[in-house]
Formats: C-alpha cells, structure tokens, sequence
C-alpha cells in the first residue's frame, strides 16, 4: 500500500495538511479455495471408483490411468483402492510408448506426464520461450472462447511444468467461477470421469506450491483458515 500526493507544485511543510494525502488501495486476487476433504464427498467418491472398475474390466486402458491419476492426486491416501496391480501397470506403460505432441494442448500434457514419471530428466525436454508461449496462447484461446474445461486441463498441465511460472496463467476471477461451474455441471450430470479431472485441476490450480519429486506430484495446500481474510478498514480522513 502506497502514499500519493495530490499536488502539482510540492507546498512548504507548513502547508501540507492530512486531506491531501490519500491512500491507494492494492488489487485484491480471488481466492482460490479448494479443499478435496470437503469438496468431493463419499457420494463423488464412489462414482469415480465405479468409472474406474468400468474402465479396468472393458480394458479402457487409457481412461484407467488417467482416472487413476487424477484420483490419487486429489486423495493419496485413498491410493490402496485404485488396485495399481502388476496387470494394470503392464497396460499402463504401453499406453506410456505413444506421444502424442503435435499441437500445443497434447504437447503440454505429454510433457507434465514425463516430468511426473521422470522428474531427474525433465530438463531433456527442454521446454523452452517458444514453447511456453505456444502453450500461453492456446490457454488464451480457451479463454476467450469460454471453454472452462479445456482452460482448467491446459493450465493444470502448465503448472506442473513450470511452476515458477504460475502467475503467467493469470488465473483470475472469472476463470475461477467458469472452473466451479464446470464442476457443478459436471457432478449434476455423473460424469464421474471428467469430474475427476475437473476436480483434480482445480486442486493443483489452488495450491500454494506444486512440486514434482522422487515420491512424485507433491502439493502443498494453504490451511482452510488462511482464506478467512478480514478487509482493513480504510484509516479515517480528519479534517483540520
């Protein structure tokens, strides 16, 4: 919060007097509130398990592990259920052997896979300016085109990839409420599959860091109570 003095010609000190002196008020963000624990309830829970199960016994192998994904990222302590067996992990990295980079939207989830199975080679793909604003402009796109489900996947994958870059997303509050939207949308009509990615965008999108380790996607959320912000009351003017 700054001071900004409202005159053309600087007075002598006797003539500065307190009304001309204003404060300028800092640009508020939204708040990014997302809690897994309290969001997805037993209810969501089960239906993403049945999606699963429904993928494993028709061999919709490429659903399976996305959906398993997207789960144990929103609850890794619910990990034992989504039943990870040697069958399931030898499927699962066949589909691993396809590349899918021709466009920027596959270019960027193909890359935030990589980085999450591989984080030690990470730098090999060389994820350098042009790619990022190729990435940048597909997200705009979604964007101004209100596809809130595309924007959410997109932003998702860039977070993951570059972190440190998270503001460049420009997730404000319009994006927010388009997410949310979303979301709803999608747990009225039970598509528990693009539910769970919804939900699973919008948790690393929340969160106060994302970090991909040797245990693999790490994230940090900020305490429920941290989003109880109190507005400061404006210091009152007096005249004199």
């Amino acid at each position: 919060m700054g001071i900004r003095k409202h005159f053309e010609k600087k007075p002598s000190d006797e003539d500065l007097k307190l009304q001309d002196l204003s404060l300028e008020q800092e640009e508020v963000g939204p708040e990014l509130k997302f809690d897994p624990e309290t969001e997805i309830t037993e209810s969501d829970w089960q239906g993403m398990m049945k999606q699963l199960r429904e993928d494993r016994e028709n061999n919709h192998w490429q659903n399976f592990v996305r959906q398993a994904m997207y789960m144990r990222i929103l609850a890794p302590y619910k990990a034992s259920e989504l039943n990870i067996d040697d069958v399931a992990w030898r499927e699962i990295k066949q589909q691993l052997e396809e590349d899918r980079k021709s466009i920027w939207r596959g270019f960027a989830h193909q890359a935030m896979s990589m980085k999450i199975l591989q984080h030690d080679k990470f730098i090999e793909l060389k994820i350098d300016d042009q790619a990022w604003q190729g990435m940048i402009r597909t997200l705009e796109r979604y964007r101004n085109n209100g596809n809130w489900w595309a924007f959410a996947d997109q932003a998702n994958d860039m977070k993951i990839l570059q972190p440190s870059k998270a503001v460049e997303l420009n997730i404000d509050d319009q994006a927010w409420q388009g997410m949310k939207q979303q979301l709803e949308m999608l747990r009225r009509g039970e598509s528990w599959l693009r539910f769970a990615h919804q939900a699973m965008y919008m948790k690393i999108l929340a969160a106060d860091k994302v970090e991909v380790t040797d245990q693999g996607l790490e994230i940090t959320m900020l305490p429920p109570e941290s989003f109880k912000s109190e507005k400061k009351p404006r210091p009152e003017r007096k005249q004199f």
